[in-house]
């Protein structure tokens, strides 16, 4: 179906690909991963419209090969049709223009034309199998949950659940080949859930990037790999190809291993020999010695590197929150407060950040006995779009506490975190940053999604911050950079509030979770919220065996780099 066969491609400013091949064939469900940066986004393009591009090498496609494509952002359209009509234009369309050329051959004078236009419509009809849409819409909003949405106007449903539908509508029309450039990105987690069961429930061919880790542990059954120029085609799952690449690694440091001990051997011979030619006029111990130091350049070479195994340090670390910064937070409050009468476009959001006055806080600091003032604290918020989308919430954040705020898409969480922290900047004692969501790629740096959103979080490790507001801070991060920098959440001493989609990371970091649902707060603790994700969607094992592959995946590192290769071989081969 595709084929690339020994592409290199690049840009003046960055090598992409050196050679590359790897095919997809009919059936396939593969998943394209990689570090960030490597290009991934770019070989869709690449494979989508290769005449615009300048590459070495052979890619092949089938002869009309229909392609359909889901990329990473969906523009939400502003109508009132409704959701089940909107994914059945193309089949109206499609109905529309039967009947027509139904009508003109009637009255046609070229029989044999018109008739060829009729047929070229009946044959895509049954391509799409537009003669059961209406049976077939529903199959695919009842797979992915959004029944509830089918007659609603598409103008009142979440960014979210459209970009949802666009994906259904691209599933409908049975493409050669659907490709999805992370089609995860900014869905919510009911949604993601939902995309999983469409990706598993469809029977055609696919290929797809993301770095989300519960998509990558329950679909695609090819993986292809693309790192340090090259990639790496394995047929599998996911986890497969994890612990196929484990075992490659300790193999090859085994390996390494051996040829370090020998390569030191040769270095000592030729430190010798060196000493004798230094010594001696004998012509043939130059030559000896120059025929060594040849064949020790070619053992380094031969013992060689991996380009698919790395160490993916990451370095994320959040500053450290001392006691002054700790003091400070302990005794000053954040407040955020409803202002009466403010409505239409704009977030319902007061300005009184501190309570009381200087008096207040002198009389806190100096009360031992009092309870501790919640760091961030906000009271009866309200906000209002073209419609009320929260009223009257309130909730409190202590000192070194982390609390995520989740909810289905629209419901307000990136307005709330953003009134939040924009209230709070106004106060000069509170050392605070923010990591806000990146939309779209940088074409003048060169720089993907998931790069900008790696220097956003260096940036912040390189302040001295003690609060951190975070807008979906794994967005686009490669799986590795995901759990560095859950690792450095659970380090940092500081305050955190966050809004996430990522299961895992609210799972793994936050202490509370914060629920937007219905224009209301729920709250809830860490612990109930995994047993009410585990209830609502899928069984607690999952998380579980999440939690034991990098459990096993960490420790096998640690032996390796102890040089222990039998202790590392052991822990592999006993899962």
């Amino acid at each position: 179906m595709i084929s690339f066969k020994e592409v290199t491609f690049g840009y003046p400013q960055k090598d992409l690909y050196n050679k590359i091949s790897f095919e997809i064939n009919e059936g396939d469900q593969a998943v394209l991963i990689g570090s960030n940066g490597t290009g991934k986004s770019t070989l869709l393009k690449l494979l989508m419209n290769e005449e615009l591009f300048t590459y070495e090498g052979v890619i092949k496609k089938d002869e009309n090969i229909r392609i359909g494509l889901v990329s990473q952002f969906v523009g939400h359209e502003d109508s009132d049709v409704t959701a089940f009509d909107y994914l059945a234009e193309p089949f109206v369309e499609l109905q529309r223009q039967n009947d027509a050329l139904c009508e003109e051959m009637g009255s046609a004078e070229n029989m044999d034309e018109v008739f060829g236009r009729y047929q070229k419509v009946l044959d895509e009809m049954d391509a799409v199998d537009a003669y059961n849409y209406p049976s077939n819409i529903g199959k695919q909003l009842s797979i992915a949950g959004l029944s509830r949405i089918e007659n609603l106007p598409v103008n009142k449903i979440s960014g979210g659940e459209y970009k949802m539908l666009s994906i259904i509508r691209n599933m409908l029309l049975k493409p050669q080949l659907l490709i999805m450039d992370e089609p995860d990105a900014f869905l919510d987690f009911k949604n993601i859930m939902g995309l999983t069961r469409l990706i598993n429930a469809y029977k055609g061919t696919i290929l797809a990037i993301t770095h989300n880790r519960l998509m990558l542990s329950q679909c695609f059954n090819k993986i292809l790999h693309l790192e340090n120029e090259q990639l790496q085609e394995f047929p599998g799952t996911f986890a497969e190809y994890n612990r196929a690449m484990l075992d490659t690694k300790i193999s090859m440091q085994e390996n390494a291993a051996k040829f370090d001990d020998f390569i030191a051997i040769q270095e000592q011979v030729i430190k010798r020999i060196r000493g004798l030619a230094e010594n001696t006029p004998d012509p043939s111990s130059g030559r000896q010695l120059r025929a060594r130091v040849s064949y020790l350049e070619r053992l380094k070479i031969m013992r060689g590197e991996n380009p698919f195994i790395e160490e993916h340090d990451y370095g994320f670390h959040f500053p450290e929150v001392g006691t002054a910064a700790k003091e400070n937070a302990d005794s000053e409050t954040g407040i955020i407060s409803e202002t009466d009468g403010v409505t239409g476009s704009e977030a319902v959001a007061g300005a009184d950040l501190s309570a009381a006055g200087d008096s207040a806080k002198a009389d806190r600091k100096s009360c031992t006995d009092c309870p501790q003032e919640p760091v961030i604290s906000v009271k009866n918020f309200s906000l209002v779009f073209d419609r009320p989308i929260l009223t009257d919430i309130s909730f409190d954040i202590q000192a070194g506490e982390k609390v995520a705020i989740v909810g289905a898409n629209g419901t307000g969480k990136s307005s709330l975190l953003e009134a939040v922290y924009e209230q709070m900047k106004a106060d000069p004692d509170k050392e605070i940053g923010f990591f806000r969501q990146i939309y779209d790629n940088d074409e003048q740096e060169m720089l993907s999604g998931g790069e900008r959103n790696l220097r956003q979080l260096r940036a912040l490790c390189d302040t001295n911050v003690s609060i951190l507001f975070l807008d979906e801070p794994t967005s686009h991060l490669d799986t590795y950079a995901q759990i560095a920098l859950e690792e450095a959440l659970a380090e940092y001493k500081g305050t955190v509030l966050m809004v996430s989609h990522d299961f895992y990371t609210v799972a793994n970091c936050a202490d509370r979770i914060l629920i937007l649902e219905n224009g209301g707060l729920r709250e809830m603790s860490s612990r109930a919220y995994r047993k009410s994700i585990y209830k609502n969607y899928f069984n607690s094992e999952l998380l579980e065996q999440e939690r034991k592959r990098r459990e096993i995946e960490v420790k096998v590192n640690a032996l390796l780099k102890a040089g222990k290769h039998a202790e590392a071989k052991a822990v592999l081969e006993a899962i």
